[in-house]
């Protein structure tokens, strides 16, 4: 996700991938037994005052058969600004976005670094809906990976929002694509490899015990 990382000087910077919290959110949320697909839907914590986007992301996947959708609203969207909720969806202000995502199969994120790296590291295709700030260059970022679709928060009408996880989804490449990068940013060691790197700087400034 470094743009221009060919120009980053790795005799002073050390990527690592993803950081997160080692002790990974793996609970909290469970999986429907008749559910042969899951789809999260999440634009973050900031940008969640879209009630239209949600009742297009509504249209586009309730109902839609074999997959089960999960929609985290935030805490300025009410449920009863979205209609009827179709029996296939499942809508909470808030959710363990990375246990989910862990069991899912798509993810609709707006573009942020951290879902940007969540759903790199689950290995899940994405539509992105960027907000704001970087969100837009992560956005075309995914795209250049492969990973991913791009639809601006205008054009998400429930077609082109179903037509992108389509083309997601029955993509032979893209789903060899994030199972590629899912390794490589798995292999890169995250926070437990940036701690290390760290401990061992500090060590190396103390010098040696006498």
């Amino acid at each position: 996700m470094q743009p221009h990382a060919d120009r980053v000087d790795t005799d002073t910077v050390t990527f690592v991938g993803p950081c997160f919290d080692t002790r990974a959110e793996t609970d909290g949320w469970t999986r429907p037994a008749a559910a042969d697909n899951v789809l999260l839907i999440s634009l973050g914590s900031a940008y969640t005052r879209q009630s239209a986007f949600y009742r297009q992301c509504i249209a586009a996947f309730g109902d839609l058969p074999g997959w089960h959708v999960v929609l985290q609203i935030g805490k300025y969207t009410a449920p009863e600004e979205l209609g009827t909720i179709p029996p296939n969806v499942e809508v909470h202000p808030w959710v363990p976005q990375r246990a989910i995502l862990q069991q899912a199969d798509a993810f609709v994120t707006h573009a942020g670094m951290g879902g940007c790296g969540e759903g790199l590291l689950a290995g899940v295709p994405m539509i992105a809906v960027p907000q704001g700030a970087e969100q837009f260059m992560n956005a075309d970022r995914l795209v250049e990976l492969g990973v991913a679709r791009r639809v601006d928060t205008a054009d998400a009408t429930a077609e082109t929002l179903r037509a992108a996880l389509n083309d997601l989804v029955t993509d032979p490449e893209r789903d060899e694509r994030s199972k590629q990068l899912q390794a490589a940013a798995r292999a890169e060691g995250g926070t437990p490899r940036a701690a290390g790197l760290i401990e061992n700087m500090l060590a190396a400034a103390e010098g040696p015990v006498l």
